[in-house]
């Protein structure tokens, strides 16, 4: 698997803020490829995708199918409103490991993303409700990293991650295989790295 992409959160006060960055050939930080920008509180879900830190132009955007949908299909969109792919979230599986599956513009589902650790996966669900010591441990397992694994639909191997690579703030690098990285739009890509921090507030 070769580095792809590198997703930073930037934090504001009222808007959420990533930028994406494009993988040189020595797997460093390379050119800024989007900046995205989500509103706090909002009912619908919609991150616009600007090209630069200026915001001089749009190059796509994520936005809900619906208000409030617990199934959580994301429709990701060029700046002619055309359908490039889509992220559809997992509703029962993410009850005990976050589950994602990716989709192409024509409708078929390639790939899963879910928690890598099933153990912590359900650890940072359950473990609030332990008496007196769940807040404590609640603190302790946030020093551990966030990371996902990109599943082959049709073949069930792994073909891609998603690793937190800092503590404190939000910084992901995404890694894929060559064939699975075909299969989508790096846009895609680049939406659902966001999503997996926005739309579950890591």
């Amino acid at each position: 698997m070769k580095p792809r992409l590198i997703i930073n959160q930037k934090l504001t006060a009222f808007v959420n803020k990533y930028t994406v960055y494009a993988v040189n050939e020595a797997g460093q930080q390379g050119d800024l490829v989007a900046l995205a920008q989500q509103k706090r509180m909002a009912i619908k879900e919609k991150v616009l995708f600007y090209s630069d830190e200026q915001k001089s132009a749009e190059v796509f955007s994520f936005r809900a199918e619906k208000v409030m949908d617990v199934h959580g299909r994301y429709f990701v969109e060029d700046t002619n409103g055309n359908v490039i792919g889509m992220f559809r979230k997992e509703f029962k599986k993410s009850l005990l490991r976050s589950s994602w599956v990716l989709i192409n513009a024509e409708g078929t589902e390639l790939m899963r993303v879910q928690e890598s650790s099933e153990t912590l996966a359900a650890l940072r669900r359950f473990i609030g409700f332990v008496p007196l010591v769940g807040e404590l441990l609640d603190i302790v397992l946030a020093f551990f990293r966030y990371h996902f694994s990109f599943i082959s639909l049709d073949t069930g191997e792994e073909v891609g991650t998603f690793r937190k690579q800092t503590l404190f703030r939000d910084r992901y690098l995404l890694s894929m295989t060559d064939e699975a990285y075909a299969k989508l739009d790096w846009k895609v890509f680049a939406a659902a790295g966001v999503g997996l921090d926005a739309l579950q507030s890591r």
